[in-house]
């Protein structure tokens, strides 16, 4: 087969192998390699306003080339009040998963709801990479409410504690008082007309 026919089979094979892969370039000696970086999956984010939440996002090197500083590019329009930090950059080797820790930050002002933050690498040749993650925006919970605590005044020793209890202590002295008197006026009695019966001399 001449030369002038083999050329334009094995550019049309390059061309397919591109088109039939986002992340397949070719490099000037002609060969073919893979470039791309794939973002991991993470579950939905819930973050207080005020607060923050941070989580943890793998980036995969599906590619035959080593990355050095690979950082992760978010969304360029992020809503209102809401921001993500750090910026970091890691090396990713070929078939090597880089984690990186994402911290979302919610202002006390941003609305509540829930938002779709894109999130990629900035590895060249990479168009296909953005892994959009759920993040909610969520009203802070009312501060429990505390719980009355019941009020007990210390008692001297000997003190009646409530009002019936005093009445009831009050009734019993009087009653014994009266027993005691007339106990007493009756036993004069007694000694009184038994001296008289002696006086008498009966």
């Amino acid at each position: 087969m001449k030369v002038e026919t083999v050329k334009p089979i094995v550019c049309a094979a390059l061309l397919l192998a591109v088109l039939a892969h986002p992340a397949v370039s070719v490099i000037e000696d002609g060969s073919i390699y893979e470039d791309y970086v794939d973002i991991g999956e993470v579950p939905p984010v819930e973050v207080y306003q005020g607060s923050s939440k941070t989580f943890s996002i793998s980036a995969t090197n599906h590619g035959n080339l080593c990355y050095g500083g690979v950082i992760l590019k978010y969304t360029r329009d992020l809503p209102e009040g809401i921001t993500i930090a750090p910026v970091e950059s890691q090396t990713i080797d070929i078939g090597e998963t880089a984690t990186y820790e994402i911290t979302i930050y919610a202002g006390e002002n941003t609305s509540p709801g829930t938002y779709n933050i894109g999130i990629a690498d900035n590895a060249a040749n990479d168009p296909n990479t953005w892994y959009f993650v759920e993040v909610s925006v969520l009203t802070p919970p009312p501060p429990p409410t505390p719980v009355p605590t019941e009020k007990v005044t210390p008692v001297a020793g000997g003190i009646p504690t409530r009002p019936a209890e005093a009445a009831l202590e009050t009734e019993g002295t009087r009653l014994t008082e009266s027993v005691l008197f007339w106990l007493v006026v009756i036993l004069g009695a007694l000694l009184g007309i038994g001296a008289f019966m002696r006086y008498r001399g009966i």
